[in-house]
């Protein structure tokens, strides 16, 4: 028989063998168990922030792109445009401020370092002053952040990122701007982190660290965008400016040609005037003929002054009708030399009010009839209407002459551009700039054969305008 005490000690101490394997390893376990935790959540952190961050990007990037689509649609000067994207910014940070999540962190430790350097070092005392505040602002009363760490290092990295743009070298490179906007941006972490410690601000380290590499890796991205921003920029200005150069050197040497025949035939009538033994009829008509000489130099002057700067100089409350009528009695003994019908239909006999300049619509009217007028050389009809449609008075001028194809079309009022044998394509250039100054519109309809219709349109003066009342008849 076997020794039953035996078996029994072997067996209980297999049982707790097996009963304390587990339990040593227990505690090993539990600590993996934590520190997997841990690791989930520190990348929960980190997800979280960078997607902050990231959101926060989008609409500086935002802010870039309705920079770059406005700016060649308005004709700013330069520091005109510094606070256009200033102000975009700041429609952009109120959007971001009042629709998203904010994270305080992410606002005081990354927007404000990164917008408030980069619009210091770009744009100078201004801009940098307006977006520091700005910034400061939100980051104290929307973000709801303590006042002393956000200000002290943003006031700090505003005043040296303002210094180093009144004192950059040039060229600015790009290699130099993002150096500098990165030196900043840490410049900001330190002092906040410095400040914070001096005021013994609580501070989350793991979040603040992560948020402070994402700042630091979005700093070269955030600057070489603005970067490229500010170079099309200025290429877009070289551009207009070598296209206006261009004009001007076309403009004054197709002017000086233009000016110079009519001139030389009034010295010429001049000259013959001072003979001797001429009767009063002879002397009489070389008069004539040199003031019409003088008279075209000054037409052609004048087209050119208001090309290169139409305006309105004194704007008053006109009847479209009676500025047709007008013309249409100027325009009638043209017709009967050519032998053009001239036909006058209107929708309504109410007035159509517009407010404008009276001798600068009736020359962008006459401009565009005579125009007409010459297209029909072979005669023809021209017809002039005009009515009101949606808030705005519509002249429509439409003859039966040649016509355009669509390449014409296109270029018609460009400068230098003529359909006539003589003619230095400044007339209708003159007649579009105009009718701009006067808040209207022209379009051409034409073709080939079938001949061309000019649309004019004009806005109906607002009730509560206040002008200068129609003139007495």
């Amino acid at each position: 028989m076997p020794d039953l005490g035996h078996v029994r000690v072997r067996a209980a101490r297999a049982v707790a063998a097996q009963r304390q394997v587990p339990m040593g390893r227990r505690p090993s376990l539990e600590r993996q168990d934590c520190r997997l935790a841990d690791r989930k959540e520190s990348l929960a952190v980190i997800e979280y922030i960078l997607a902050r961050e990231f959101q926060g990007l989008m609409y500086y990037l935002t802010a870039c792109l309705l920079f770059l689509i406005i700016t060649p649609r308005v004709s700013f000067m330069r520091f005109g445009r510094k606070l256009l994207f200033v102000g975009i910014l700041a429609l952009m940070s109120y959007f971001y401020l009042g629709y998203e999540e904010i994270d305080p962190l992410v606002y005081a430790f990354h927007l404000v370092p990164v917008c408030v350097a980069l619009i210091a070092i770009y744009e100078g005392w201004i801009p940098g002053v307006a977006t520091a505040a700005a910034f400061i602002w939100g980051n104290i009363f929307i973000a709801g952040n303590e006042w002393a760490p956000g200000t002290i290092s943003a006031t700090i990295v505003a005043a040296a990122g303002i210094a180093y743009h009144y004192r950059m070298p040039s060229p600015e490179t790009v290699r130099r701007m993002l150096t500098m906007h990165f030196l900043l941006v840490s410049g900001y972490m330190a002092l906040f982190v410095g400040v914070s410690l001096a005021t013994s601000e609580t501070m989350d380290h793991q979040r603040m660290l992560a948020t402070g590499i994402g700042t630091l890796l979005s700093s070269p991205l955030v600057a070489y965008t603005y970067y490229l921003v500010k170079h099309q920029e200025r290429l877009t200005e070289e551009l207009f400016n070598a296209e206006k150069y261009h004009l001007i050197g076309q403009l004054t040497a197709s002017i000086s040609h233009e000016i110079r025949n009519p001139l030389t035939t009034a010295r010429g009538f001049l000259q013959l005037m001072g003979r001797s033994g001429l009767d009063s009829a002879t002397l009489e008509r070389y008069r004539t003929n040199a003031l019409e000489g003088i008279d075209g130099a000054n037409a052609i002057i004048t087209d050119y002054l208001n090309y290169s700067k139409p305006s309105v100089d004194e704007p008053r409350l006109l009847d479209v009708r009676q500025e047709l009528a007008s013309v249409e009695q100027w325009v009638k003994p043209l017709c009967v030399m050519t032998g053009v019908e001239l036909v006058s239909r209107h929708g309504v006999h109410d007035e159509l009010p517009v407010v404008g300049d009276s001798k600068k619509l009736q020359q962008c009217l006459l401009n565009i009839m005579k125009n007409a007028v010459e297209s029909m050389p072979e005669g023809g009809v021209l017809t002039v209407s005009s009515r009101k449609e949606n808030g705005k008075v519509l002249i429509f001028i439409r003859d039966t002459g040649i016509g355009m194809n669509e390449q014409q079309l296109k270029r018609i009022g460009m400068p230098f551009y003529t359909t006539k044998e003589k003619g230095t394509g400044l007339g209708l250039m003159v007649v579009t700039n105009l009718i701009q100054a006067m808040g209207g519109r022209l379009y051409f309809r034409s073709k080939p054969g079938q001949g061309t219709i000019c649309e004019v349109h004009l806005p109906l003066k607002p009730e509560d305008e206040p002008v200068i009342p129609l003139p007495a008849p």
